[in-house]
C-alpha cells in the first residue's frame, strides 16, 4: 500500500477521480520542496498504470517505486539532474515510441519550473494534442515560473504540507528513533523530504542548520560581525546556499510574527527576537539583501568575502534605517 502521509484529502481527489477514469493528461503538483510532490507523481503514475488502483505491492507499482518500469520517464533524473535543450530534444523523440507494458506512456518532468522558458515551450504542442498513449506530470514549487500557456493545459493540484504527527510517524514507520522523528518534524515544520536529508547526511545538515541558527541569533540583535562570523564557517558556496536558505526562513518568521502570525521554523525564539528588534522594512531589507545573495553573481565569490558583503549590507540597511 502506497503510503502518502498527511495527503489524505488530495489522495481522495485523485482516487476518485481516476475511478471514473478522469484523471487529466497533463498534471501539475506544486508544493515545497520535500512536500511530497515526487511521492504523488509516483502514485498518479501507478494510478495510470496499476490494475488495482495504485496497491503498491504488485509488479507494476513495485517497479515505478524503484524507478524501474519502462513507461514511466523521470525526464529530469534521466537528463542527469538538468534540462537542457539538446538532450530534452533526444529524450522528446521517444514519445513516438509506443508503451512497452500497456496502453500508457508517462513522462514525469520533476522541478519544471527550474526549466528555461524555450524548454517548457518546446512542450507546447506535445501537452496540447498529446497521441493517445502519452500523460504528462510536472512537479514545481512556484507556478509563478511556468508560463501561463503551460498552466493552461494541465490540471494543477497544490500539495499541502504536511502535519507534524503525520511526518513523525512516517520517519518512525521508516526505523527512526521517535524523539529524533519528533526534533526533527518540529524542525523542519513537518516537511518529510527535509527530516529525510537532514537524516541522510546527519552531521553535514545538523551543522548547516547550526550555523544558520547561530547567524540569524546574532542577526537578530543587530549583531552585523557576529552575523559574518557565523557565515564565514561554512567551506565552501554550496554550504553557504544551505545556510542562507534556513537563515531566510528565521527572517520570514520574524515577518510573519510582525504581521501577525506564527513562526514555525527552526527557531522560534529567534525569530520572535528579531520581530521585537527590527521594523518591517528592515526586515524585509534584509530579507531582500539574503536573496540577493543566492540570486546574483555576488555568490561567485568565496564564503568570507560574501559573508562580508552580507554584513555591509546589513549595516547600510541599519544604518538607513535609523538616518
Amino acid at each position: 500500500m502506497t503510503r502518502l502521509y498527511g495527503k489524505d484529502e488530495l489522495k481522495e481527489i485523485l482516487d476518485l477521480t481516476a475511478e471514473k477514469n478522469r484523471l487529466s493528461h497533463a498534471i501539475m503538483f506544486s508544493g515545497r520542496k520535500g512536500s511530497g510532490r515526487k511521492t504523488l507523481a509516483r502514485y498518479t503514475a501507478k494510478l495510470f498504470l496499476c490494475e488495482n488502483n495504485a496497491c503498491g505491492e504488485c509488479p507494476t507499482c513495485r517497479n515505478i517505486d524503484m524507478n524501474a518500469h519502462p513507461d514511466v520517464i523521470f525526464v529530469k533524473e534521466t537528463l542527469g539532474g538538468k534540462y537542457e535543450m539538446k538532450t530534452l530534444r533526444e529524450l522528446l523523440k521517444g514519445t513516438v515510441i509506443k508503451p512497452n507494458n500497456g496502453d500508457v506512456k508517462i513522462y514525469v518532468f520533476e522541478d519544471c519550473d527550474s526549466m528555461l522558458t524555450q524548454h517548457q515551450n518546446a512542450l507546447l504542442k506535445l501537452i496540447e494534442e498529446p497521441p493517445a498513449h502519452l500523460r504528462f506530470i510536472f512537479t514545481c514549487e512556484n507556478v509563478n515560473l511556468v508560463p501561463i500557456t503551460v498552466m493552461s493545459r494541465v490540471t494543477l493540484y497544490e500539495v499541502p504540507e504536511t502535519d507534524i504527527e503525520s511526518c513523525v510517524r512516517c520517519l518512525v514507520e521508516d526505523g527512526t528513533d521517535e524523539s529524533r522523528a519528533r526534533e526533527l518534524a518540529e524542525t523542519f515544520s513537518g516537511n518529510i523530504g527535509e527530516c529525510k536529508s537532514a537524516l541522510s547526511d546527519d552531521s553535514i545538515e545538523t551543522r548547516l542548520l547550526n550555523t544558520a541558527k547561530k547567524a540569524a541569533a546574532a542577526a537578530s540583535v543587530k549583531d552585523g560581525f557576529g552575523t559574518a562570523a557565523a557565515l564565514s564557517e561554512t567551506k565552501d558556496r554550496a554550504e553557504l546556499s544551505a545556510v542562507m536558505g534556513y537563515f531566510t526562513r528565521i527572517f520570514r518568521d520574524a515577518l510573519a510574527v510582525k504581521e501577525g502570525a506564527c513562526a514555525d521554523f527552526a527557531d522560534k525564539r529567534t525569530s520572535l527576537a528579531a520581530a521585537e528588534n527590527y521594523t518591517e522594512d528592515e526586515l524585509i531589507f534584509l530579507l531582500d539583501r539574503a536573496f540577493e545573495i543566492n540570486a546574483n553573481e555576488i555568490y561567485n565569490l568565496n564564503p568570507a568575502l560574501t559573508a562580508a558583503y552580507f554584513t555591509a549590507a546589513f549595516a547600510e540597511g541599519k544604518e538607513g534605517n535609523n538616518g
